[in-house]
């Protein structure tokens, strides 16, 4: 009986070493290079992911195997040019690794996520909202936002030994900003100076939809994962229903209600052309993701760009110069007075390079009968992605990369080695490489 035992355990053992040497050895990537570890197992990918430390760990394997690296048994992390181009080009057809994806609780997927035969029609949607004469009602809702964040900022500037987190000032302004676009009701941060429930359960929540997302890859610990989760942030759900609650009752009341002021919601709705608009479960998934997207990445971007720029007093003194000899009053500071300020335009470009909000590369699946990647066979079914962080930071596509130099964007020498075609924050975005920078330039 005990020896019955021990050929059970040793015949399990045995196919576990093999399954494992497999993957390794005899798998379609294993001519790709990388650490065994990432190369047999998913857990070590999704570990990093879980901690927040996912890009620094990629950017340190690519430093040590290239530009493309196996980071996983099914998974190829790519830190080139020409990978951006091969992967997320118009005419390349990868579809979305579904896995990686958090999916809305409305009832139909977000542009995010929305799969090619439906993402056509929802981008042409929204970016109704990005046109010229969007951007000029953009830009007369935002002004009193930025003028009452300068308004709480002032009287606490006076006082030297205070210390004040603009990262929560950012969020406070950006949040109120989208919440009253999007729905036409401020959430109220800015005037009372202090975050809104709404606000910190969401940052409440990445940790634990980043373990439920890499649960995704785990099909037979999904539901341990999901059971834990839930035992353990029970708020968050409960969270997550009010939240898409109080959306659907701003959707349908800004449907009915005539607004003086044109909103995203407007632009949305403004075409009866049923290719380019979206449904009612549509607009609430679209406004989920929106009020994300559209809020905590610009703060993000905004407190990066400020601690450089405050960090080296020869660019503040040469921005603050530049600025306060173009305008003689705040009413000059427009969105496109601002387009015309190429140094400013240089110090956002290279803060998306040290601190982009999105540092991931967001992962696509190699169609039928594979495909060429970075000028290799890549085979069917292979999740592949640009890591961008590590693409920032490699020193075969930026000199000194570990350096803030705005200068590098500039018509100079300073970055004319530079492969800047390798820096594309909003490739994998909505926008399709372009986002206007209008407001965030507002904010600087």
């Amino acid at each position: 009986m005990i020896s019955g035992i021990y050929k059970v355990f040793f015949l399990g053992l045995l196919f576990s070493v093999w399954k494992i040497l497999a993957k390794r050895y005899l798998h379609p990537l294993s001519r790709y290079p990388g650490p065994f570890l990432w190369s047999v197992s998913r857990a070590p990918y999704a570990t990093a992911y879980a901690q927040g430390k996912l890009h620094k760990r990629i950017q340190r394997l690519h430093d040590q195997y290239g530009q493309v690296v196996r980071v996983a048994p099914d998974e190829l992390s790519y830190q080139n040019e020409e990978a951006w181009k091969d992967i997320y080009g118009p005419s390349r057809n990868f579809p979305k690794d579904m896995r990686f994806y958090h999916m809305s609780k409305s009832k139909a997927p977000s542009v995010v996520v929305a799969p090619d035969s439906i993402h056509g029609r929802q981008k042409r949607a929204i970016l109704r909202a990005f046109s010229v004469s969007a951007l000029e009602s953009h830009e007369r809702l935002l002004c009193p936002f930025v003028d009452t964040l300068i308004q709480m900022l002032h009287p606490k500037a006076g006082n030297k030994q205070r210390v004040v987190d603009m990262t929560e000032w950012y969020n406070y302004v950006m949040f109120d900003f989208m919440a009253f676009e999007l729905f036409g009701e401020s959430l109220h941060c800015l005037e009372k100076g202090a975050s809104h429930t709404w606000v910190d359960m969401l940052f409440g929540s990445i940790k634990a939809w980043a373990f439920l997302s890499q649960s995704k890859y785990f099909p037979s610990l999904s539901w341990i994962i999901k059971a834990a989760v839930f035992l353990l942030r029970r708020d968050l759900f409960q969270h997550r229903s009010t939240k898409f609650a109080f959306i659907s009752s701003k959707v349908h009341e800004d449907s009915v209600s005539e607004s003086n002021h044109p909103n995203f919601g407007t632009y949305i709705r403004a075409s009866n052309d049923h290719k380019s608009t979206l449904s009612r479960e549509e607009i609430l998934s679209n406004y989920s993701f929106m009020m994300m997207a559209g809020s905590e990445t610009t703060a993000t971007l905004l407190s990066g760009c400020t601690f450089f720029i405050l960090k080296h007093p020869e660019i503040y003194q040469k921005l603050s110069f530049q600025i306060r000899h173009r305008f003689s009053s705040r009413i000059e500071i427009t969105f496109s007075s601002l387009a015309d300020m190429p140094y400013l335009r240089a110090i956002l470009q290279e803060s998306l390079r040290m601190y982009p909000p999105l540092p991931l590369g967001m992962p696509r699946v190699v169609p039928k009968g594979g495909a060429l990647v970075s000028g290799q066979f890549v085979p069917e079914n292979t999740s592949v992605a640009v890591a961008s962080w590590a693409a920032y930071q490699c020193s075969s596509n930026f000199r000194d990369p570990q350096s803030f130099i705005p200068e590098r964007w500039l018509d100079t020498d300073i970055g004319g080695d530079d492969v800047k075609e390798a820096m594309q924050p909003f490739s994998t975005s909505i926008w399709g490489g372009q986002l206007n920078p209008s407001p965030i330039n507002m904010g600087v």
